[in-house]
């Protein structure tokens, strides 16, 4: 267990504990500052994994603030560690340091981490808690980052938490980024492929349904299974301009319609998959085209595409998404620079409905 220490002691004591691994394999490194932070509940265990798995690929000091909004007291806790990647024969190792603090004393958290951020690395914040509720202290942290990626599982609201993101980008110097975003790359990227050439491009504009079944499979840390099945749709209209008409239901199915296709979301079960993964996405275009791309139910991260039409029928072929693992998608977005455009037109798209159009 991990004792308290007094946060005027957080440098010495990591100095201690770096002293009593002189002659082992243990090697200090450090790219940048990560500040994750978020608000006390179920998703700190999950945070926690995934702080691990960004320091197997790049090496990084953590600052792990946990704010308890519940509580009445007035504390604030302060702890450090060593997390580890094991590099073979060497281990690469990072520091962490643990703030947890009540709601009284949240003012004081900057104050406490200032001395504590490495100078001349940059700082990526991963801001855990609903944009859309003000919070002072977060937004002082923003204005230190040089990237902040948000989590819109943590949204209640999405029109509201579109507004908000934007907001964010708009006040400050930093870039944005968004987890669920992430969670997509491999799709969006699928697309691109798929459609590159101007005559593929041209049978998707033509696209009359289109029809995306996601992994509506619940856990305790991702419950709004729908986000990405939404992003990715969103993504594609706005990409190739289509003006939306109507948002409803059908069922257990969103709907999207726009002015020439009809954008329908259904969920599905893969106990295997991650909660709200695309698991196939089917297309029918005007001139009689149609796409599959499905998983395979045993090898998830493989898609079987599919094309054919009244003339002809293609073989299928294999494309390779990343494997479905806790914390790629903040690997990813720590790997990229600059706020993404399709984002932020996505995120405008988004932002002008209501929240009654799209509930989580």
């Amino acid at each position: 267990m991990v004792e308290t220490i007094d946060p005027a002691k957080i440098e010495s004591e990591l100095e201690r504990i770096w002293e009593s691994f002189q002659g082992t394999n243990k090697m200090r490194a450090c790219l940048f500052n990560l500040i994750i932070f978020t608000q006390k509940g179920q998703r700190n265990a999950y945070l926690n994994q995934i702080a691990q798995k960004i320091i197997e690929k790049f090496p990084s000091r953590i600052i792990f603030i946990t704010h308890d909004e519940s509580s009445e007291k007035q504390e604030l806790r302060t702890s450090v560690s060593v997390l580890t990647a094991d590099e073979g024969e060497n281990e690469i190792a990072c520091d962490m340091i643990k703030v947890d603090v009540s709601r009284s004393y949240l003012p004081r958290v900057p104050f406490v981490i200032l001395p504590h951020i490495l100078p001349d690395l940059p700082i990526y914040l991963v801001y855990a808690d609903d944009p859309t509720e003000a919070n002072p202290i977060a937004e002082q942290l923003e204005h230190l980052a040089n990237r902040i990626i948000f989590d819109s599982e943590s949204a209640c609201d999405l029109p509201a938490f579109a507004q908000a993101v934007l907001a964010h980008k708009k006040n400050c110097q930093a870039d944005v980024a968004d987890l669920n975003w992430a969670r997509i790359e491999g799709w969006r990227q699928l697309f691109a492929n798929i459609f590159k050439s101007s005559d593929e491009l041209e049978r998707l504009k033509q696209a009359t349904a289109i029809t995306i079944h996601y992994n509506a499979r619940e856990s305790d840390t991702l419950c709004h299974t729908n986000i990405q099945s939404i992003y990715l749709q969103a993504w594609v209209a706005t990409v190739l301009r289509w003006k939306l008409t109507k948002v409803g239901r059908e069922g257990d199915s969103q709907i999207f319609s726009y002015e020439k296709v009809k954008i329908s979301l259904h969920p599905a079960i893969l106990e295997e998959l991650s909660p709200g993964r695309i698991l196939s996405i089917e297309i029918e275009t005007e001139s009689g085209h149609h796409y599959s791309f499905k998983r395979d139910a045993k090898c998830p991260h493989y898609v079987m595409i599919e094309k054919s039409s009244a003339e002809f029928c293609s073989l299928p072929v294999q494309y390779i998404l990343d494997k479905d693992i806790s914390g790629q998608s903040l690997v990813k977005e720590i790997c990229h620079k600059g706020t993404s455009s399709h984002y932020t037109n996505m995120l405008a798209q988004l932002a002008g409905l209501n929240s009654e159009q799209l509930p989580l």
